[in-house]
């Protein structure tokens, strides 16, 4: 049976066109992926960037009608009236010392606590991470006047330990949760080997277990620093006085407070507050990279 040269032609072109067809159906969906991601940084990324522009903007522009895009003449004023008329450095320097500390003791308690659950069976365990779980999914709500009584009786109104004390407790169970998983995926033959090795128990722990585990470290840092920074509940509950305040209740406080209340000065101090959280974030973002990548060349 002979093939005319037409149909030689004919079944050289169908793959042609399949392959054609594939590409034109890649580009469509690669081209509406790209839409789909601008749009949601769009709707997402533009009250910050407006909440960035428009500190820049001198009063008269900020109440206008319409509203200008771009600032008409660039000022700093809001910012130099921030540092001037309100205690923003000292918010500031509150808000890293109950960031800092809360978050330092969530990875420490949290990562011992975690490792023990993990490494060590002793009778109700199971039951005890189960409630931890519980204790986490309750509201600040409903736990934030039980606090206040303790704190009252422990004598620590209006300081900024009750503070640290408040946000390590409640986010220390989900610490405890998170980074049981991670050291359970952990293989124990690893620790084993260095204790066999002649290294202790803490030793093999935290020359073998702990490089694993810092993507689980990180994430639980990045949630506890993110949670103790922007917290504001406790901050009202337990502050009263003013050189005690951190920041989201510092700026809070001026709404309302006719001899203080400046959009200016809300949107600059907003601004500034962002920042401390994009930086941790970036810096930490590629730690948790390598971190990935570190623990899984290791673990093989």
């Amino acid at each position: 049976m002979t093939i005319t040269a037409s149909q030689d032609a004919a079944a050289r072109v169908e793959p042609r066109r399949h392959r054609e067809m594939e590409d034109v159906h890649y580009l469509a969906n690669r081209i509406m992926l790209y839409l789909l991601a601008l749009t949601a940084v769009t709707v997402i990324g533009f009250p910050l960037f407006w909440m960035v522009i428009s500190s820049f903007k001198p009063g008269s522009e900020l109440y206008v009608s319409p509203p200008t895009f771009l600032p008409e003449n660039w000022t700093l004023q809001n910012y130099r009236d921030l540092f001037i008329q309100t205690n923003f450095a000292t918010y500031f320097l509150n808000s890293v010392i109950v960031a800092g500390a809360a978050t330092a003791l969530s990875l420490l308690i949290g990562g011992l606590g975690a490792y023990s659950l993990s490494r060590f069976n002793f009778f109700g365990i199971g039951g005890f991470a189960r409630v931890a779980l519980v204790c986490y999914m309750l509201p600040e709500v409903l736990i934030v006047l039980p606090l206040y009584i303790y704190v009252i009786q422990l004598g620590l109104t209006d300081t900024l330990f009750s503070l640290v004390v408040a946000n390590t407790a409640f986010t220390l169970p989900l610490a405890l949760w998170f980074m049981r998983s991670y050291f359970n995926a952990i293989p124990m033959s690893l620790e084993e080997s260095a204790m066999v090795d002649g290294c202790t128990r803490f030793g093999a722990m935290w020359r073998v277990t702990l490089p694993l585990a810092i993507p689980g470290l990180v994430s639980v840092g990045v949630f506890s620093f993110n949670h103790a920074w922007n917290e504001f509940l406790f901050a009202l509950v337990f502050i009263s006085s003013e050189n005690k305040k951190v920041l989201p209740l510092g700026l809070a406080t001026w709404i309302g407070q006719d001899n203080i209340y400046s959009w200016g000065m809300l949107l600059s101090g907003a601004v500034l507050i962002t920042i401390p959280v994009i930086v941790f974030y970036l810096l930490v973002q590629r730690k948790l990279v390598v971190g990935l990548s570190e623990g899984g060349a290791k673990g093989e």
